[in-house]
């Protein structure tokens, strides 16, 4: 900081420094060929009310002039003349006489400031000038902007310098500072050294103006506002004082916005670091003490902007003590912020030593002359530096203290998170447990529970499903927050896929008059991971059934290059498009509706669209609907799709091992008991099945798609669990299931399904398809083992229970049927003995069909249980005559269809005894077997029927020990999972009727 006040000094008491008297300045002793220039001060003579011209002095006319003695420097409305004080509107000439120790040689002038326009001579040339000096106000051009001029001497060692000046809107008229002179180089150089220093000082406040003001915007911080603010003004304070560059870039410009710029600029700079210096330290800067400054300084604005110079001229130099006493006073404060040993009072310290600097290089060069270019490189930088410096100390404090405060709610995070987690594992058993229990209450029929009890523990279960979903959405949050997912990443069908998510989101539409539409291109690939983009679309499209009531809710695809766009888009209520960020917040509600979900489904889907390398986006219109679209790489392969993560088959795959391909299916032999029919279309997943199940099954057949599945059951194969992959391309596999339920009962084949997702409304939508159990994905070879063994031994041992209870049916024919039948045949030998023989042949038929004790599966033709009634039916009508009748009402093509055996015989044998034989006339049975999506059979009577339409004959407990209706009911049940249906009116007989489903 001692170089700030240093350097002018020694430039103006230097070794060489002489000074001009009674207007001649010596130069004698200065060599030539010096490359520091000179100043020109010193008493020049001085023409009042004169505007002379080198010839004015020729032939020594100008020296009856009358002249005075100024000092130069200086302005001279300070000065009198013969005891008249000078006006500072005037015109006057100066005149200088230079003797030089050398007659050759380039030379040259530099002006800094001489108001408010001048033209100079040297030896009776004209070399510059800076406005037109004129005698009259009218035809005067006002212009003070600094300029440097060449001469040569020509053999003379004397020269002769006149200087015009004239101002009429202007204060501190005259020479006011020093003309510069010296060789051409080193006024060459001065010059384009003060010009570099303005300009880089100006270029410097102004991007740093610029950076603080952006700063400013993104932390809405005052004092960065005012700092920026503060070097806006130092930075047209620069360009509009010393060298005024602006004038030197806009020479057109009229000195009057010259000086409004220049005066309003220094205001700028007072005010605007007073202001930053308060918000900087608002502990230390009272308010009130900027109130006065900002209203001292608003009137000075207005007196510059709204009054002309010639006004306000004399009161500009109360600009001086002005700016010195507001600066004191924002060095006074920045000094008390020091003392405080506030953060960063170092770098306070060094802004007011700075600060003290420039108001004395301003009263300086305002009072005294002294020339502001040594100060400024120096000090309004570090005062910048200074500031800045602290104020990125203070933002770094800041950032610092963020940081922990950010820590710390990161910590107070994860431990809300682990808490949430915690509780909703713990809240999954009892909220299950509520669940059920209140459902089963809710399908209680017993009477235990009244109607409108009822209904409260529908609400109360509905309130466990909520609660349970908030439960499984916060444990996938948390696990995608704390990055506990493992994402495998395989080529998808995404056709397949979202077939599957639109299976299960029908079961969400609550009756609503909503269309699910998969739009979908079969075939098309991407690369994702299973169970992540079954989640996210299914999140997708419970979305939109929630906010749409009625209409469609559709999932289409479009490839676009590399990628798939896939969107959900609904006939739904829309989405304000100020909320299309807000919705993708955990825990956010479109319309706060919180009755509508947790607000964590679309932040689920987000997150996992991101992690599957993908971005999601949302286009709405209110009352149209809503679009959601994401994006996902498309598989490099093409060829057919495969379920959820499961890869493309490889043609240059080698063949499975132990798998004899025949055509679209292959036949696995292990050495368990079972038979097995394996379902999947990756041939991995069969062969990995198949070799984990090798101890289990005696014979598995493995197909790739349901259709294959449909076909080995139609050709009659008999199975005893099939184990079958949810995702599949084509049919899915919960179709498949619920094609084979159509056929067989669960009892019959068992269905075991393999699916990667756990969320209970999936677990549903498979039970209600008929599957049996459930295996996830990734799953274990135990428990694929424990589940096999569980429920193909359960198939097994069902039907050596049915085999047992065929024979035991068989052999509870009553004796008294035998004793009947024997004692007709008897009778009729001796009165007919050709239907005597007839009736013995029927009684040996049935005897041979009754007491077939083979072990079967207890499936016959319907022709062969048909010829059993028939031989049955003779008997009868041998023994009550005319009273029994029999019709058969048979299609031909049903005679092929299998049924379990010993079904009609019972039946009708009821028929007749409690039908027709309790009356007195007795009756007509007919037998009704009719062929559409499986055999429909019915035996009807015209009995005496019951008496209360047969609705609780179940209920009745069966009487003796024969084949009854009961039985029959309950095999049929077991079987299908339907029983028998009677129908039945008081006089006018009872109808029992079944339906078999069709097995191809």
């Amino acid at each position: 900081m001692a170089a700030s006040f240093i350097v002018p000094l020694y430039q103006a008491a230097g070794s060489y420094a002489p000074r001009a008297t009674s207007g001649v300045l010596d130069l004698s002793d200065w060599s030539c060929a010096s490359s520091q220039t000179l100043k020109l001060d010193g008493e020049w003579l001085f023409y009042w009310d004169e505007l002379l011209t080198p010839a004015s002095f020729a032939q020594g006319g100008g020296e009856a002039a009358s002249s005075v003695m100024m000092p130069v420097p200086g302005n001279w409305d300070a000065h009198a003349i013969d005891g008249e004080q000078l006006s500072k509107n005037g015109y006057a000439t100066y005149r200088l006489k230079v003797l030089m120790p050398c007659e050759e040689g380039t030379f040259g002038l530099k002006t800094s400031n001489i108001r408010a326009s001048n033209r100079i001579f040297v030896n009776g040339t004209e070399v510059g000038n800076s406005g037109q000096p004129s005698t009259s106000p009218s035809t005067i051009v006002h212009r003070n902007t600094p300029y440097t001029a060449y001469f040569e001497l020509n053999g003379s060692r004397e020269l002769d310098i006149l200087v015009q000046v004239a101002s009429f809107k202007s204060y501190n008229t005259g020479i006011v500072h020093s003309i510069s002179f010296g060789t051409q180089q080193a006024i060459a150089w001065q010059s384009e050294s003060y010009i570099l220093i303005d300009a880089a000082i100006a270029a410097g406040f102004f991007f740093i103006a610029i950076y603080f003001l952006l700063l400013y915007f993104q932390r809405r911080s005052r004092e960065l506002l005012y700092f920026s603010l503060f070097c806006l003004s130092s930075m047209l304070f620069g360009i509009t004082h010393y060298e005024r560059l602006l004038m030197k870039m806009m020479p057109a410009l009229d000195v009057m916005p010259q000086l409004i710029i220049e005066n309003l600029s220094t205001l700028g700079v007072i005010g605007f670091f007073s202001r930053y210096a308060y918000y900087l330290l608002p502990s230390v800067y009272p308010r009130r003490v900027l109130r006065v400054i900002d209203a001292v300084l608003s009137v000075c604005a207005l007196l510059v902007v709204f009054t002309p110079a010639t006004y306000y001229a004399p009161y500009i130099l109360a600009l001086v003590p002005l700016a010195g006493g507001v600066m004191s006073i924002n060095v006074y404060y920045l000094i008390r912020a020091t003392m405080r040993k506030l953060e960063g009072s170092p770098y306070l310290l060094l802004s007011a030593v700075c600060l003290i600097v420039l108001m004395l290089n301003t009263i300086l060069n305002t009072l005294w002359t002294v020339d502001g270019h040594f100060f400024l490189p120096l000090s309004q930088p570090l005062l910048v530096i200074s500031q800045a410096l602290y104020m990125s100390l203070t933002y770094t404090s800041a950032f610092r203290t963020n940081q922990q405060l950010t820590e710390q709610l990161a910590h107070v995070n994860r431990l809300k998170d682990e808490f949430l987690a915690n509780t909703s594992h713990e809240f999954r058993s009892p909220l299950n447990g509520i669940i059920n229990i209140s459902q089963s209450l809710i399908d209680d029929r017993t009477g235990r529970v009244r109607e409108g009890a009822r209904e409260d523990l529908q609400l109360i279960r509905d309130i466990g499903v909520r609660l349970s979903v908030l439960v499984q959405d916060i444990l996938d949050y948390s696990r995608i927050k704390n990055r506990d997912l493992t994402v495998r990443i395989g080529n998808v069908s995404l056709h397949a896929v979202t077939r599957i998510v639109l299976e299960l989101g029908g079961h969400l539409t609550q009756d609503k008059p909503v269309t699910l539409v998969n739009s979908v291109m079969p075939g098309l690939i991407v690369r994702a991971d299973e169970n992540r983009l079954h989640q996210i679309l299914r999140n997708l499209v419970e979305n939109a059934i929630k906010y749409t009531d009625a209409g469609m809710i559709e999932v289409s695809a479009e490839q676009m290059g590399g990628r798939v766009r896939i969107t959900v888009s609904d006939t739904g209520v829309g989405i304000p498009e100020e909320s299309y960020e807000a919705i993708f917040q955990p825990y956010e509600q479109l319309g706060g509706d919180i009755g509508r979900g947790t607000g964590l489904g679309l932040s689920i889907a987000r997150q996992l669209v991101e992690l599957l390398g993908g971005e999601i986006v949302v286009s709405s219109r209110l009352g149209e609907g809503t679009r959601m679209s994401f994006t996902l790489p498309v598989a490099t392969s093409r060829s057919e799709g495969r379920g959820i993560a499961e890869p493309v088959r490889d043609a240059a795959r080698p063949p499975l091992p132990f798998l004899e391909r025949s055509q679209t299916d292959a036949v696995l032999t292990g050495s368990g008991p079972y038979s097995l029919l394996l379902v999947d279309d990756d041939d991995l997943n069969l062969l990995t099945i198949g070799r984990s199940l090798q101890s289990q099954f005696s014979r598995a057949i493995a197909v790739s798609s349901g259709h294959e599945a449909l076909q080995q059951l139609e050709r009659g194969e008999r199975f005893d669990l099939c184990i079958i992959d949810v995702m599949m391309p084509g049919m899915s596999g919960l179709e498949l299931c619920r094609r084979i339920r159509e056929s067989y009962s669960m009892l019959e084949l068992p269905v075991l399904l393999l699916t990667a997702s756990s969320r209970k409304e999936d677990l549903q939508a498979g039970y209600a398809a008929g599957g049996n159990d459930f295996l996830y994905k990734p799953y274990d070879t135990l428990e694929l083992l424990s589940r096999v063994q569980s429920l193909a031994g359960l198939k097994h041992a069902a039907t050596r229970l049915v085999q047992q209870e065929m024979l035991l049916l068989q052999a509870q024919i009553k004796p008294h049927f035998l004793f009947n039948a024997l004692n007709t045949i008897l009778s009729l030998s001796y009165t007919d003995h050709v239907k005597a023989r007839k009736v013995l042949q029927q009684f040996s038929v049935y005897l041979r069909y009754s007491f077939d004790f083979r072990d079967h599966t207890g499936l016959l033709t319907l022709s062969r249980e048909i010829e059993l009634l028939h031989a049955y039916v003779e008997i009868e009508k041998a023994r009550f005559g005319e009273l029994l009748h029999v019709v058969f009402e048979v299609e031909p093509e049903a005679m092929y269809h299998m049924i379990p055996s010993l079904m009609l015989q019972p039946i009708v044998e009821n028929a007749i005894h409690h039908g027709l034989m309790s009356q007195e006339n007795g009756g007509t049975v007919t037998i009704t077997v009719q062929v559409g999506d499986g055999i429909y059979i019915a035996v009807a009577d015209d009995g005496g029927g019951f008496p209360d339409d047969g609705l609780h004959w179940r209920e009745r407990q069966p009487s003796g020990t024969g084949i009854g209706l009961h039985n029959i009911d309950r095999r049929l049940q077991g079987l299908y999972g339907q029983g028998l249906r009677i129908t039945s009116e008081p006089g006018e007989g009872t109808v029992v009727s079944f339906h078999i489903p069709h097995r191809g």
